[in-house]
């Protein structure tokens, strides 16, 4: 007796199967958000979140096939009862085993594995290459622009808290209307404290209150920023290295002393197609 696979079945399966997915993602995201837990980091919580849309956009989708799916076994279902009545043979047809559906199923989610598996290296192959053009134009730009803030810088005895001088701040601010710049924060180091550095950051309107704030060194770019200041830049070059739209630019004086840190966060949605490096 020939054993047949209804797709009806392997539909209504993987639709639950999929609804089961999203309701369990939907009781941790309420936990998560609840209980404020640790448990899942931003890429975690990123991957969850894409993998619940996705299950809810296929159970969508299932919903439909199976209500056309289920009109369709009606309609199969009639015309077979009325060739009956009319004394036709007919050969019963069982349905496959669960475990076939299981393999199908398997087959499907290895399928859609593949085919992200093989997007995500490609957007990943393509983020280097417009991260690398990024970190170009960027290093360029900075060095175009090395002596104007070596001047600016120069003139400041220490980071002042307020009353940051206008053509600083017009000299940063322009720095942040470049296309590719998303934010620029210029880092300066404490000649008193070495745990400590100093960072601004243009504000829209030049404000006499706003200057540089002290930070105490802690995170890894932090120290990156410190160990430059102190002549050894091969950590902010290791952190440099790394795919992302972030470039740390030295700013040198005449002497060859490290007397600023330029932190360039790039504009992930610029087309760095348009751009043409100098040689």
């Amino acid at each position: 007796m020939k054993k047949k696979l209804k797709l009806l079945s392997l539909t209504v399966t993987i639709t639950i199967s999929l609804l089961i997915i999203g309701a369990t993602l939907v009781v941790l995201g309420i936990f998560d958000e609840i209980l404020n837990w640790d448990i899942f980091s931003s890429q975690v919580e990123a991957v969850l979140s894409g993998i619940f849309l996705a299950s809810i956009s296929l159970s969508i989708f299932g919903v439909a096939m199976t209500l056309v799916l289920g009109i369709q076994e009606i309609v199969t279902a009639i015309s077979s009862l009325q060739r009956s009545r009319e004394g036709e043979n007919k050969t019963v047809i069982s349905e496959a085993p669960k475990s076939i559906y299981l393999l199908y199923m398997a087959g499907i989610v290895a399928i859609f594995s593949a085919i992200i598996g093989i997007l995500s290296f490609i957007n990943n192959q393509i983020t280097i290459h417009r991260t690398k053009v990024f970190k170009r134009i960027a290093a360029e730009q900075m060095q175009n622009l090395q002596n104007k803030f070596v001047q600016q810088i120069s003139q400041l005895t220490a980071p002042p808290k307020n009353n940051v001088p206008k053509t600083l701040h017009d000299l940063v601010k322009n720095v942040q209307k470049l296309s590719f710049v998303s934010r620029m924060t210029l880092y300066m180091p404490d000649t008193t404290d070495d745990s400590v550095i100093w960072s601004y950051s243009s504000w829209a309107t030049y404000d006499e209150k706003n200057g540089f704030e002290r930070l105490f060194v802690a995170k890894e770019y932090e120290q990156a920023i410190k160990s430059a200041f102190q002549g050894k830049p091969e950590l902010l070059k290791v952190i440099n290295d790394r795919t992302g739209f972030q470039w740390y630019y030295v700013v040198k004086n005449q002497n060859n002393q490290p007397i600023a840190v330029l932190q360039i966060n790039g504009n992930p949605n610029e087309n760095f197609r348009e751009y043409r490096l100098g040689i």
